[in-house]
C-alpha cells in the first residue's frame, strides 16, 4: 500500500510537469519581450517573432494566446482579441490575471463597461499589482467621466510599471482627448524626468506639440522617433513619420523659416511699417456660433434583445439630414442619432446611391435638429494632398456612455485610396471603430470627406506582411456632391481658418453619434 501511494504521487508529480511544460512553451523572459515589444508598438516584430516561437507547436500555450489578444487589440480588433484572452482562462489558471486585464481592455474597446469593470477587478482579485488591470480602470472611469478616479488609477499603472512607458501614453491620451493638451504634454514630460524615452512615447509627444503649434519641436521629437523606430526594427513606423515630415512638417518649417527671414532683413533695413489699408489680410476666426453640450444627455432607447450597430455621422441641409456610411446603418430598421450637444432624433427613412460600390447614406431625420447644429452643403470640398485635416466621430463609444465626439488630427496623404482608387484619399488621421460616416474637415471647417473605417490590418499583414499604420481612407467630397446632387463651389478666398480645438468647440453639435438595430 505504501508503495501504491508513492507510485501514485510519481505519477501524479509527472503528469503536473508535463502539463506546466506545454502551458509555457512560451517561457516568462520570451513573453516579456514579446510583450515590450507590443508596449513599443513594435507590432511587426511581435508577430513575427511569435510566429517563429510558436512554429514547432502543436497547440498554443495561454501565454501565447495572451500575445496575440493584445496583437488585435493593437490591430483594433477587440472582439477578436476578446476571444484570445477567454480562451486563455481555459488553459492556465496560472495567467487568469492577465487574461482578465486582457477581456477588460477588450470590453472597453467594444462599448461594455460594466462588463470592462468586472473583469479589471478579477484582475486584480488575482494580482493586485497587475499593471494591465489597474490601467483598465483609469481607461473606465475615464470613459465615464470619473476622471479623479481615472487619474488615481493611471497613477498607480504608471507607478507599478516602471520598466515601460504604455501607462503613461494611455494617461496623456486620454487628457489628450478632453483637450487637454498641455496637461498630456506635462504627464509624459514628468515621466521622462526618471526613465528614458522610448520611440512611441517620443513620437506621442511630438504630435502633442504639433497640435500646440510648437512646430520645431514637434518635428525635433517626430524625427527622432523616426530613427528609433528604424533601430528597433519598426521600419513601417519609421518611413511613416518621413512621409509626414516630407509631406506637413516640412512645408510649415519652410513657413516659420520664411517669415523669420522676412522679420529679420525688416529690421536689418529699417523699413517703414506699411500703412494700415496697406498690410496684408490677416486670418480671420470662424464666425459659428459656440454652443455648449447639455449637462446630460437625451437617453438612448434601444432593444437590448437585438444586436446594436454603431457609427458616426454629420448633420447638412438645415438640420433635416445626416450623412453617414451605408454600411453602418444597412439592413436595419430602426435607426436613432445624438449628437455631441446631447440631442436624440429618430430617422424616418433612408437614401442610399444607385451605384452600390459606394459606402454613403442619406438618413431623414423625423423632427430636424435646430439649424444652427447643421452644416451647409456648400461647405463641401474637395481634399488637396498635404492639406492638415481634422477626423471626427465616435470611435469604440458605449451606447448608453459618453456622448463626447473624439477628434484626430493629420494630413490628406494621397488623393486616391488603396490601389490608386478614384473617389477615395488617403489620410494619417487614426480612425478606429465607430468612426465610420464621421466628417472630416479641412482648416477651413470645410468638409472634405466623409470617413471609412473598413481596412482590415490583419489581412494586409497576412497578405503583404505588414501592417498600415497611420494611414485610412476617406470618401472624397466629389463623391458625397455627386450624391447630393450639388455640384461643388469654387473656394474664394476663404480667410477663416481653424485650429484643432476650434475645429472640436464649432463642429460638435454637428457631428453625430449613430445607432441602429
Amino acid at each position: 500500500m505504501p508503495n501504491f501511494k508513492f507510485l501514485t504521487l510519481i505519477i501524479y508529480f509527472v503528469i503536473i510537469v508535463c502539463f506546466s511544460i506545454k502551458a509555457y512553451a512560451i517561457t516568462e523572459n520570451q513573453y516579456l519581450v514579446i510583450n515590450k515589444l507590443i508596449d513599443e508598438e513594435n507590432i511587426d516584430k511581435a508577430f513575427s517573432d511569435l510566429k517563429a516561437l510558436q512554429k514547432n507547436e502543436t497547440k498554443l500555450s495561454a501565454r501565447s494566446q495572451i500575445l496575440i489578444g493584445k496583437i488585435y487589440l493593437a490591430l483594433e480588433q477587440p472582439a477578436k482579441a476578446f476571444t484570445f484572452f477567454e480562451k486563455a482562462t481555459f488553459t492556465s489558471v496560472s495567467t487568469d490575471d492577465l487574461a482578465y486585464a486582457g477581456m477588460s481592455i477588450s470590453a472597453i474597446k467594444l462599448g461594455n463597461l460594466s462588463e470592462a469593470k468586472t473583469y479589471a477587478e478579477k484582475a486584480l482579485n488575482e494580482n493586485p499589482d497587475l499593471v494591465e488591470a489597474k490601467l483598465a480602470l483609469g481607461l473606465i472611469f475615464t470613459d465615464y467621466g470619473q476622471m479623479q478616479k481615472a487619474e488615481t488609477y493611471f497613477k498607480k499603472a504608471i507607478l507599478a510599471s516602471r520598466n515601460s512607458l504604455m501607462s503613461v501614453r494611455a494617461f496623456a491620451s486620454s487628457r489628450m482627448r478632453e483637450g487637454k493638451h498641455k496637461k498630456a504634454i506635462d504627464i509624459i514630460k514628468n515621466a521622462l524626468l526618471e526613465q528614458k524615452s522610448d520611440a512611441a512615447t517620443t513620437d506621442l509627444l511630438g504630435k502633442l506639440f504639433w497640435i500646440e503649434g510648437n512646430i520645431k519641436e514637434s518635428v525635433r521629437l517626430r524625427s527622432e522617433a523616426s530613427e528609433m523606430f528604424r533601430k528597433s526594427g519598426n521600419i513601417q513606423r519609421a518611413e511613416q513619420i518621413v512621409s509626414w515630415l516630407n509631406a506637413a512638417a516640412m512645408p510649415k518649417v519652410n513657413e516659420i523659416r520664411k517669415s523669420e527671414r522676412i522679420k529679420k532683413e525688416k529690421i536689418e533695413e529699417k523699413k517703414v511699417e506699411r500703412k494700415p489699408e496697406q498690410s496684408q489680410p490677416k486670418l480671420v476666426t470662424p464666425k459659428r456660433a459656440k454652443l455648449k453640450p447639455d449637462t446630460r444627455p437625451e437617453e438612448i432607447f434601444v432593444d437590448k434583445n437585438k444586436p446594436t450597430y454603431t457609427g458616426s455621422g454629420v448633420i447638412l441641409n438645415d438640420g433635416n439630414w445626416v450623412i453617414t456610411n451605408k454600411h453602418v446603418i444597412e439592413g436595419s430598421k430602426y435607426i436613432v442619432v445624438r449628437n455631441g450637444l446631447g440631442k436624440v432624433r429618430e430617422v424616418e427613412f433612408v437614401e442610399v446611391p444607385t451605384d452600390e460600390n459606394i459606402d454613403l447614406a442619406l438618413l431623414k431625420l423625423k423632427k430636424p435638429f435646430p439649424r444652427e447644429y447643421s452644416l451647409s452643403i456648400s461647405d463641401i470640398k474637395n481634399p488637396k494632398a498635404g492639406e492638415q485635416i481634422y477626423v471626427m466621430g465616435y470611435p469604440m463609444s458605449s451606447i448608453l456612455g459618453r456622448y463626447n465626439p473624439s477628434i484626430s488630427q493629420g494630413i490628406v496623404s494621397k488623393t486616391s485610396g488603396f490601389g490608386e482608387m478614384a473617389g477615395e484619399f488617403q489620410i494619417t488621421a487614426k480612425m478606429n471603430k465607430g468612426n465610420s460616416g464621421g466628417p472630416i474637415f479641412n482648416d477651413k471647417g470645410k468638409i472634405i470627406g466623409i470617413s471609412v473605417g473598413k481596412l482590415n490590418k490583419t489581412e494586409v499583414l497576412n497578405k503583404d506582411g505588414f501592417i498600415p499604420e497611420d494611414v485610412n481612407v476617406g470618401i472624397s467630397g466629389q463623391v458625397l456632391s455627386n450624391f447630393l446632387n450639388m455640384p461643388i463651389k469654387a473656394n474664394l478666398n476663404e480667410k477663416e481658418k481653424y485650429n484643432a480645438s476650434q475645429i472640436y468647440e464649432y463642429m460638435r453639435p454637428s457631428v453625430v453619434f449613430i445607432v441602429s438595430q
